[in-house]
This record gives C-alpha cells, structure tokens and sequence, in this order.
C-alpha cells in the first residue's frame, strides 16, 4: 500500500513539475516578446520618406481616372522633417503644393451633374443603355478642362507617419484627412458626390437617389487605387498573430452578421439529422424484422428478397452518388425541395446499416430464449416482442448510437444539393469573405462539438446499461 501511495506521490509531482515548466517558458516568450516590441532599429532618413511618399502618391490613380492623374502629376511635396513618434513609428512633415479640387468642384458642381445628366438622357433618347463608364467619359472632359486652367492651387503641410511592421522597409500610413489635403480635398468631393440626391437641371430639382450608376460615373473621375487608411500594425509579434485572429473571426462572423448562417446551419443539421434518424430506425427496424421472420420461419420470401437487395443496394454505393441520384435524377423532376430529398436520402441509408445492426442483435439472443416464451405461451410475435427484442435492443444500443453519430457527420454532404446545412454555411462565408482558415476550421469544431455532445450521451448510457445488467 506504502508502494503504491508513494508512486502515486511520484506522478503527482511529476506532473506540477511539467505545468510549472510550461508556464515558466510561457512567461518567458511573452517577456522576450514584450521586450523586442519596445526596441526599434529602423532608421528613416527624408530622403526615403520623400521617395516613398511620391510613389505612393502616383500610384494612386486608378488607369482609366484622368482627372486624378493630372492631380497627382500637378502635386510637389517636400519633406520639412522626420522624427521619432510612439508606437515605433516616424511623424514626417510634409509641405505640399497641389490642385484645389474641392475649390473648383464647389464652384462647378451643378454645370458638372448637369452636363452627366444631359449626357446619359441623349444617350438613353437614342435607346440605347448609359453605364458609369460612359458618363465618365464624358464628364471628366469638363472637369479635366477646369483643373488645366491652372486657376485652382492650395498649399499647406500634413502629418505623415511611417511605421516600423519588421519588413524590409517601414510602411507609410496616410490618413483620409492627410491625403485629403495633399490632394487639394479629393476625398472630401468623392465623399459629396456619394451623398448628392438631388441636382438642379434647367431649373428642376432632379433626384438622383436610387441612381447608383449616375453617382458611380462621375465618382469614377477621381478614381483612386491602392490606398488603404488602417493603421499599421506594429505591436509584438504575438499581439500581431492574436490581433490577426481577432480581425479574421471579426471579418468571418461577426461582420455583416455572417454568423447567422452558421447558426442556420447547425439548425438544419440537426433537424436532418433527427429527421433521417426516426426514418432510419423505422425502416432498420421494419427490415430487419422481415430478414429474421424469413431466416427462421421461411415466411415473407419476397419481403425478405426486396429488403436483402435494398440493404446491399445501399451499403454497396457511395452515399453522395445516391444523394445525387435521388435528388437530381428522381425527385428534382416532380418538384420536391432539396431538404425532403436530403432526409429521404440519408433516411434511406441509415435504415440500411440499421437494419443490419439490429438483425445482428435480435440474432444474438438465444434460441432458448425464443423456446421458453413459447413454451409459457405466447406466439412467434409476442415471443419476439417481449422476450427477444428488449433483449436485442440493449445489446444493440452502443451499436444505434455510434450509427447515430456517423449519421451526424455524413448530412455534411448535403451541400451538394444546396441545403442550406452547417458544412454550406461555411463554404458561404468563405466565398463572401475569400478565407479558407477560419470558416472551415469552425464548421469542423462544430460538428467535433456535436459529435463529442453524443458520444458523452453515449457514453452515459453504456454506463447505465452496465448497471442495470448487474
């Protein structure tokens, strides 16, 4: 006894000696961690901010923008100082001369909506069809005419920042107010014309509300490409993986309410799920009740042939090919929805494999059992009824409920005919947000969840049976 409490002793110790570790090199990444993220070793000179700085701004423009072209050509900055911030970043002072956009929109902005205005109704008076690239076209004839008169010149210094993201070279961060500046208020018209509702033409108050194409048009004159306002970021690379988890969780789940769709989803599995189990244990009931009153009673020939080519019928073809086959080839040409073929299909298939696990159990009992309950009495069927099968169903249960669970996992398919389950509710997240990681991987700790729920039940149950049998 002194043995074996001193092992048990030894195992104890053994094991806080290993969590102790554990926490110790934990606590020892994030200091190293904490540490590094307070060191900056970059350096920026006003040479690489002034370079960096005028090729971004001349990347900005989209191909076909030529009103924003001639802005960023017409642009001169000059860096006036770099120095040190927080954040392990570089505030740059910048002294810009450029062209007053918002000062010469202000100015023209009627004569510019109206000009787009009697453009695309002459071209729809010809029958013809006006899309934004068209109005664009147009219209930035008459803006690019009014920028060239070289009336229209601001001046003044904004705030740049370069961040230090550990690349190769720091990353520039532009602010909307910032570049709002250096482009004379380019982002202040784009901002108006998107919120412009009504113009004034001839005289008449127009709404231009529900005309999306219209704004787009005259918008795509100050085109702007490859120009994103977030805010590097520049905290410890643990800060950085957990900060990029939290924003592709945020992007997949939370944002435009995606979540639902997997909320949806595990509704609709589950439902299938019950659904095609009480089909199932119906029909592996009703077929395995046939099989054993032919085996041992040579009654039900045709029952038993029609149940023994459904069984191997089923258990010989892959369950998606008959998905397949019972959706688009037999039910989708009478009309019925993809849900009620889905339970038909997976119906059909667990009540194969339950047919044979019950005519397993039911042949399991002894045949002396069947010879006592007649001898007391009772026919053929009160003896199966209350003598074989209570006896068949407890040695047969663990066996139904792991069938229940890879039943669970096997309505994933149903995605193929476009039932809106927990697997297509992750594909639909995926294609709305283009990330394969987080979608996939959280439709496959669901299910894991749900499959572990039951095995747990399971579990329970076996336990209970124990019991009872002793």
């Amino acid at each position: 006894m002194n043995w074996i409490e001193s092992q048990k002793k030894k195992r104890r110790i053994i094991n806080l000696s290993i969590i102790a570790l554990c926490v110790v090199i934990l606590l020892g990444v994030v200091l190293v961690d904490f540490i590094a993220n307070r060191q900056i070793n970059a350096t920026l000179t006003a040479e690489e901010a002034q370079t960096q700085i005028d090729e971004l701004i001349l990347s900005l423009p989209t191909a076909v923008a030529k009103c924003s072209k001639y802005v960023v050509e017409n642009t001169k900055m000059e860096v006036l100082s770099v120095e040190e911030s927080r954040d392990r970043s570089f505030l740059v002072k910048v002294k810009y001369d450029t062209v007053d956009v918002a000062a010469m929109y202000k100015a023209h902005k009627d004569q510019i909506f109206e000009a787009a205005w009697n453009y695309a109704e002459g071209i729809k008076a010809e029958g013809k069809k006006v899309n934004a690239t068209m109005i664009q076209s147009e219209v930035q004839k008459y803006i690019l005419a009014q920028l060239e008169t070289g009336a229209w010149i601001t001046s003044g210094e904004v705030e740049v920042y370069f961040y230090d993201v550990r690349a190769e070279k720091l990353q520039m961060y532009l602010s909307d107010e910032a570049l709002n500046h250096l482009l004379g208020g380019y982002i202040a018209v784009k901002d108006d014309i998107k919120e412009t509702t009504e113009i004034t033409v001839d005289g008449k108050t127009v709404s231009i509300a529900s005309d999306n194409t219209f704004r787009n048009g005259i918008n795509q004159c100050f085109g702007l490409d490859n120009y994103d306002a977030t805010v590097p970021d520049t905290s410890s690379p643990l800060q950085q993986k957990w900060n990029a988890v939290k924003a592709d969780f945020y992007k997949n789940f939370i944002k435009d309410d995606h979540w639902k769709y997997i909320l949806e989803g595990i509704g609709n599995t589950l439902a299938l799920t019950g659904l095609s189990l009480l089909m199932g244990i119906f029909l592996g009931l009703f077929t395995a009740i046939v099989r054993v009153v032919h085996e041992k009673t040579d009654k039900l020939y045709y029952l038993d042939k029609i149940a023994k080519v459904y069984v191997a019928i089923i258990r010989g073809t892959p369950l998606m090919v008959q998905l397949l086959i019972i959706y688009f080839v037999l039910l989708l040409p009478v009309g019925i929805e993809k849900f009620p073929a889905a339970v038909l299909c997976f119906g059909l298939n667990s009540g194969a494999y339950v047919s044979e696990i019950i005519r397993g159990g039911i042949m399991s009992v002894d045949a002396g059992q069947t010879e006592a309950g007649r001898s007391l009495g009772f026919g053929y069927g009160a003896t199966m009824f209350h003598i074989v099968m209570p006896q068949a169903f407890k040695a047969v249960l663990p066996a139904l409920c792991n069938e229940f669970i890879t039943l669970l996992k096997e309505t994933s398919v149903a995605f193929y005919i476009g039932v809106a389950d927990l697997t297509r509710a992750g594909i639909k997240i995926r294609s709305l947000t283009y990330s394969d990681f987080m979608p996939l991987v959280a439709v496959a700790l669901i299910y894991l969840f749900l499959v572990l729920v039951l095995t747990k039940l399971v579990g329970i149950l076996e336990r209970r049976l124990r019991k009872s049998e002793r």
